[in-house]
């Protein structure tokens, strides 16, 4: 009676030491991320932030480089950075690379930002450009630095 006292005793503590797994367990695959965005400054390859970097380039390309330069096409548009606005951050950016075609018949890659709240009289968002080598007064830093966002 001992020894059979003993078995079952043992058996119980071996069962103990093993965690015991439900029939019906079932583990849940995750929720997918979703990402909820309420920017306020357009995506990099909106037809109005091109339109305004365009409009920059042709307006000053002839003034500060003697040439009259067109952009052709843009290609491969893509956004380097997002900066959210809040904590100490005042202004929304939205850091974005492309390629340009110029008139010129060169392919060049362009930086531009879109910031919010800087649009006319501070209303507004507004989109600015570099086009790789031609900024010979270096507006953006030396090779548009100033808008690349490593």
């Amino acid at each position: 009676m001992r020894s059979r006292l003993a078995a079952v005793s043992a058996l119980v503590a071996a069962s103990c030491a093993t965690p015991a797994l439900a029939a019906d367990y079932y583990q849940a695959a995750p929720a997918p991320a979703v990402i909820v965005t309420t920017a306020k400054v357009p995506a990099c390859d909106d037809s109005r932030v091109l339109a305004q970097v365009e409009d920059q380039f042709e307006y000053g390309a002839p003034r500060t480089i003697p040439a009259a330069l067109a952009v052709v096409e843009f290609s491969g548009l893509f956004e380097k950075a997002y900066q959210p606005m809040g904590g100490h951050k005042e202004i929304e950016r939205r850091y974005c690379q492309g390629t340009a075609l110029i008139s010129s018949g060169e392919q060049r890659t362009f930086y531009y930002v879109i910031e919010y709240p800087l649009g006319f009289a501070g209303v507004g968002w507004r989109a600015e450009g570099c086009v790789l080598g031609l900024d010979p007064w270096k507006i953006y830093g030396a090779n548009c630095e100033s808008l690349r966002r490593f």
